[in-house]
């Protein structure tokens, strides 16, 4: 059960826990007595949140945090709740399991269609999108911004410099800043010219120096 009411109260009373969202006092029941609460499963669970938590905490030395922080705006939760919300299934108990899966940004602005790599060299990495409809008008200008994830230090995220292309280019060529890696999880995502709105990011994996080359297309 869960409740709103206007009274500034917070703590817990029999079992009513009374906690603050964004000013507003809210109200949740818990049970009275709690059977087996060390289930595999709960700890399970209990495991793959803490995991979580130690990857958001890596998103404060970079500009992520204030992504999510806008993201969550509007909502009920703040950036870390919504966070967790949003990618707690991309890891197991150990660590971030599916790249894949992690939404690295989330937000209004229209999410670019069929992200693909398309040229690789080196250093640089060439990468195409479409467009929405909507996109290709009113948003054309959104500037394109990168995040990546290399295999030795997945949980550092690296928010690469000097990309210059916007929604409407449907093509850029990314300086990935560093050769030596196996695997490079991109995780590019849309900023209004403003720098007041994001859209969610999208995902490719780009091979290292062992992976496949992928000629100009």
């Amino acid at each position: 059960m869960m409740a709103k009411t206007e009274n500034l109260l917070q703590g817990r009373l029999g079992n009513l826990i009374f906690y603050q969202v964004k000013g507003v006092t809210r109200i949740r029941s818990v049970p009275l007595m709690v059977r087996n609460p060390e289930t595999p499963a709960q700890q399970a669970v209990r495991k793959r949140l803490i995991v979580s938590v130690q990857f958001y905490r890596r998103l404060k030395d970079t500009p992520l945090k204030a992504v999510w922080q806008v993201a969550a705006r509007d909502t009920l939760v703040n950036g870390y709740n919504l966070f967790l919300k949003r990618n707690i299934h991309a890891f197991n108990d150990r660590t971030l399991s599916t790249p894949s899966a992690l939404s690295m940004t989330c937000g209004n602005l229209p999410r670019m269609n069929d992200l693909r790599m398309t040229g690789r060299s080196d250093r640089t990495v060439t990468l195409a999108w479409n467009n929405s409809l909507e996109a290709d008008g009113r948003t054309a200008a959104d500037r394109l911004q990168v995040v990546a994830l290399f295999d030795q230090r997945m949980y550092s995220p690296v928010w690469l410099k000097g990309v210059q292309a916007c929604r409407g280019d449907r093509k850029a060529v990314i300086d990935l800043e560093q050769e030596n890696f196996h695997q490079a999880h991109l995780y590019c995502f849309f900023r209004s010219p403003d720098g007041g709105a994001f859209s969610a990011s999208a995902y490719v994996c780009v091979p290292g120096n062992g992976g496949q080359k992928v000629p100009e297309v």
